[in-house]
Order: C-alpha cells, then structure tokens, then sequence
C-alpha cells in the first residue's frame, strides 16, 4: 500500500489515495469523538477554587497568591488566571484544546524529526494517521480520565505533555537552520525559557520532562551524528536544565511547607519508613503494568508502527549480505528466567479469589497453563537451538517463523489482558510477558544484524526507550511515596504517552529489522501477513476505542444536562439574593459516568482554604 502508487499505464491508482483518505478518517474519529464527550465536561473539586482566585486576581497576583499559601506552579495559575473569564465553560474548552494542540504538535514533530534524523519526509497521509492514533491511544491510555475531562487535572497535567510536542517540534524544525553560535545561542535560550514556562505547570510534570530531557540525551546521541547531534544536544540540555531551574522555583515557594503540613494534619499520615519505601515501590508499580488501558495502548501503536513501516516502499535498503538468520541463545534465555522467576507471582493462588487458596477457577487456570507452555517450549527450543539453526541454514526461507510465532504469542497474550474479571496477579504476569516477549524479539534482530555486520539502524536505542519509559513511572512513583501518597492516578497523565510511544518505536523498529532481512532472505508472501495482521490488530483495537465512546455519550450527555440546570438554579437563586443554606445533589445514577470523575457535591475542594471558601460563597451562595 504505497503512497502514492503509479499504474501500469503511468496513472496515479487514485483508489489508493482513497484508501488513505478513508484510514486518515477512521484515524481522527476516535478524536472527534473526545472532543464530543469533553463537550460535556463541568466544572467539579479544585475547579471552583481556581475559577474564583482566577477572576477575583487576575494572572499575576493569582501566581503570587497561590505561591505563597500553597502550591508554586507558576504557569498553572498564571493560565487560571487567563481562562478564569470562561467560567463554566472552560472544561469543554480545555479538551478541545489539548485534543487539538497534542495532533498539531505530533503532526509537526513527526514532520520535522523525520526530516532531521533521516532526511525523507513521510506522506501526510501516514503522519496524520500516525499522530492521531498516538493521542488516542494515549488519551484510552489513561490511568484515570480525570486527566483529560477533569479541568483543573487537565490543565496541570495533559495541557503541558501536548504543549511539549510543540516545543520538541519547533526544536526540531530550528535545527538545520542554525549556521552559527551565536544562532545557536539564541535558539537554546529560547528552548529554555519556553520549557520553563512549561515546567511550570506542576512538580509532577517537571519531573516527567526531565526525566524526557535526560532520556533523550543517550538516543540523540546515537541516532544523529556531527554538527546535527551537537545543535540536538545543545538545545536539549537547555532544556534540561530550565526544567530544573523550575523544580527549584516551584519546590521553594513559601506555601509548600504550609501545604504539606495541612496534608499530614489532615490525613494523620505517619513519619515515612524507610524500610518499607522499597516493598511499596514495588507494590505501587504493579497498577500500573498491568492497566489494561497502557498495555492497549502499548500494542496498538505496535501494530500500527509495524503496518506503517512496512508498507513504505521508498525506503533504502541494505546491500544483501546473505548470511543465515540464526536464533541466540540471550533472548531465549532471558525469556525463560523471566517466566521462572514469575512462577511465585501466578502459582502463588489458584483463584481469582485472593482470600481462597486451590480454588478452581476457569479464568487463572489458563493463565496458569499459558506459563507453563511458556517455560516447557522455552526450554525444548533452547535445547533443541543448535539444530534450529541448522535447519535455518539449509533452509533460510523459513526464518520468518521466528518473529511470527513470537509475535502470536504476544497477540495471544494481548487477548488475555483484555480480560478484565482476571485476577491481578494473572493480569501482572500477562502483561510483563507481553514486554518481554517484544523486548526479546527485538534482542533476536540485532544478535543476527551483529553477527552479520549491518548496522541496526538503531535497534539499540529502543533499549533505552524501555528504560525511559519505566524510569518516568519509578519517578514518579518515588516521588508519591516520598510525599506519603498525595498524588492521584490523574496527576500521571504523561505515563500513557509514555507506553503507547514505546509501543510504537517498537513497532517501528520490528519493522525496520524485518525490512533488512528480507533484503538478505526476501520472505514476501510472509510480510504481507505480517502486514495484513498487523492492520487487523490495530482496526480491532481502534473499533473498539470508538464502540466505548459511543456507548459513553448518553451518560456524558445525561450529566452534563443535569449540572447545567442545577448550575443555572443556583445562580438564579443568587441573583434573586437567596442564600442557599445547602447545596443540592445531582442524583447518583446521573453520577455514573465513565472513568468516574464527577464530584458527588457541587463542589468538594482540597484547597479550598477559609480565604478561598470565603470567595466561593460570596460568587455562588450569595
């Protein structure tokens, strides 16, 4: 499926550009379809605390106010302070807007990073396709859909991961245009200040972007080279080090000490140990390896990277070397030690019931049986190596059953996340065999490109994608316990991104190895399945993103009714000078919106100080 393609008879096949059309559709759909739900999004919690700070002191002051009685985001409040005129408006807004900012930014850093790192300019039709499916997977991804529906949430934390693609794209974009230092210079400085200001939205995120800068840093390296990696690197540590310019201006505000000690009067919280600081770690982590939402999102964009990348036909390809593909010992190994050392975490109970022991149940059972398969077929093929190998060398035709049996195992096992009455210890080990089996896979190709000497074409770097992805998710989890749990599922809006990107990179670095391969042993009839499975894993997957939104839309659509005409009853009482003695309640069934982010009250604040308090009545109970 090239873009575009010519005929026989020098025509452009305009079915195919109208294929293309119709994936972009289907692609931004999902999108459009947010945007609808987070029409119908309201004002809850926190909200009305930065509405009224918002109007009543405008940016500036609501900056300095905020600094110095309990939180020091700078840009946070300085943007309530600029949107505080939209009132009840602003979270239909506020999707819109990072819906619409995370595309474009996507759209033009896909553009820009491709030009830079490889010099060849993707069809529009893919990068639009490829942009859209990233935010919506990201946004399915969600640990809690606070984070996009949810105002003071979104702001905080979602706004600035779509903003930073902005700046990563513009940083990208100003590269080969910068011909002298003192270019250099100002084009560094500018990259600072804006991830500054960008940092400023939260201490959760500025540790997520830096913890980006520094991870980027060791990929920059390896994948540019010359003048071009030492203009990368110069605007990427700027970066890095206004990002920890603003951790410092945020984590010194004078209303810090005040916050942190409200929390533990209001909460009890005791002193940490720090002897149980690793267990909970560990305890804490295991949510999030086994969200169904990351592990989707982390899958479909695997498929999708692989789709996308196999389909280009305009790609360069290697000289043929004609070496046999063989199959290394370390992947195998490192597969089968994994599944050992996961033997206590799915043997340990055989019920979905953790409270019963030897339980039967239908469900864990198979889980049960999958590992056990797993670690007998490990075994025999790590066994039985020497004469695979032997066969792939007589006959090299067959080398696409390695990554082909691979890849259904991790289908199948795909299959079995999406099983949500599953136990969480079968749910962990699922998930954990799913990156281990792509991580494998991808060890497999660059054992063969090492033996043979082609270069990987970055094959290395995707370790250092894992690593950052799980690095961002150890920080913050370390941060969470070292201030006693006070973050919520919400405040980790960049984790998503994190997983579906990886996914993708994966995706793409299959892709890219199996491209090479057949340039040595062309295995077509192979990469058209590939391709054909590949499409269909991730249709299934996008149907299925569509189906719950649509299913959604009646609830979002029946809440956002109800507020809107309570939110209207009680400011007609205001206005007609009623004191309301006390707020009413929407009804519970009005409150049962998906991903759970409605409020029971009209409001019900964690920072709703007595001054605070004292502006919410005075705007809304008159």
């Amino acid at each position: 499926m090239d873009y575009p393609q010519q005929a026989s008879d020098g025509k452009p096949r305009h079915w195919k550009r109208g294929a293309w059309a119709l994936i972009v559709f289907l692609a931004l759909l999902p999108l459009l379809l947010y945007m609808v739900l987070g029409s119908h999004s309201r004002l809850i919690g926190d909200d009305y605390c930065h509405l009224v700070t918002g109007l009543e002191f405008g940016p500036w002051e609501n900056v300095l106010w905020w600094r110095n009685s309990l939180n020091g985001s700078y840009s946070y409040y300085f943007l309530h302070g600029l949107t505080a005129p939209l009132e009840a408006r602003a979270p239909a807004v506020f999707v819109f807007t990072i819906v619409i900012t995370w595309l474009l930014g996507l759209v033009w850093l896909i553009n820009a990073g491709g030009s830079l790192l490889s010099r060849a300019r993707l069809p529009w039709a893919r990068v639009f396709t490829l942009a859209a499916a990233l935010v919506s997977l990201s946004i399915y991804a969600l640990l809690s859909s606070r984070s996009i529906y949810y105002y003071s949430a979104a702001s905080r934390h979602s706004l600035p991961t779509a903003v930073l693609m902005i700046l990563l794209a513009a940083g990208c974009s100003s590269v080969p245009r910068i011909h002298s230092p003192n270019r250099l210079a100002a084009a560094s400085a500018s990259f600072a200040l804006a991830a500054f200001v960008i940092a400023g939205m939260s201490e959760v995120f500025a540790v997520m972007q830096l913890v980006i800068f520094a991870s980027l840093l060791p990929i920059v390296y390896v994948l540019s080279s010359g003048a071009i990696r030492r203009k990368i690197l110069a605007l990427n540590i700027s970066g890095l080090a206004a990002t920890i310019a603003a951790l410092l201006v945020m984590v010194t505000a004078p209303g810090i000490a005040r916050r942190l000690r409200l929390i533990d009067e209001k909460q009890g919280l005791p002193p940490l140990d720090p002897a149980a600081f690793l267990p909970k770690i560990l305890d804490s982590i295991q949510p999030v390896i086994k969200d169904i939402g990351l592990v989707t999102g982390f899958i479909g964009m695997f498929a999708l990277g692989l789709f996308l990348l196999l389909t280009l036909k305009n790609l360069a390809q290697p000289s043929p070397i004609c070496k046999p593909f063989r199959l290394a010992w370390p992947p195998l190994l490192i597969c089968l030690l994994a599944q050992i050392l996961l033997l206590p975490l799915v043997w340990a109970n055989l019920s979905d019931n953790p409270q019963i022991f030897s339980r039967f149940s239908p469900g864990y059972a198979v889980v049960v049986a999958v590992q056990l398969l797993f670690i007998v077929s490990l075994a025999a093929i790590l066994a039985a190596r020497q004469r695979i190998n032997y066969l792939l060398l007589a006959k090299p035709k067959y080398w696409p059953a390695i990554p082909a049996l691979t890849l259904f195992a991790t289908i199948f096992l795909f299959g079995l996340s999406q099983f949500r009455s599953i136990n969480w210890r079968a749910a962990t080990y699922v998930a954990c065999s799913i990156y281990i089996l792509v991580f494998a896979l991808l060890w497999q190709f660059h054992f063969h490109f090492r033996t043979t000497g082609i270069k990987s074409h970055g094959l290395p770097a995707v370790i250092w994608v894992f690593l950052a992805k799980w690095l961002c998710v150890l920080a913050l989890l370390v941060m969470n316990l070292a201030i006693n749990g006070t973050l919520y599922t919400y405040s980790l809006s960049m984790v998503s991104f994190a997983f579906v990107l990886s996914g993708f990179v994966c995706g793409v670095a299959l892709a890219t190895a199996i491209r090479q391969v057949n340039a040595e042993i062309p295995a077509a009839r192979a990469t058209r399945l590939l391709v054909d499975v590949s499409a269909l894993v991730a249709v299934a997957i996008g149907f299925a993103i569509l189906l719950g939104n649509v299913r959604s839309f009646p609830q979002f659509e029946r809440y956002s009714r109800a507020w809107d005409e309570r939110h209207q009853m009680i400011l007609s009482k205001r206005d007609a000078g009623d004191r309301l003695a006390e707020l009413p309640l929407l009804a519970q069934d009005i409150l049962n919106v998906p991903g759970g982010y409605i409020s029971h009250d009209y409001w019900q604040s964690s920072c709703a100080s007595d001054e605070v308090t004292k502006l919410i009545e005075k705007r809304y109970r008159a």
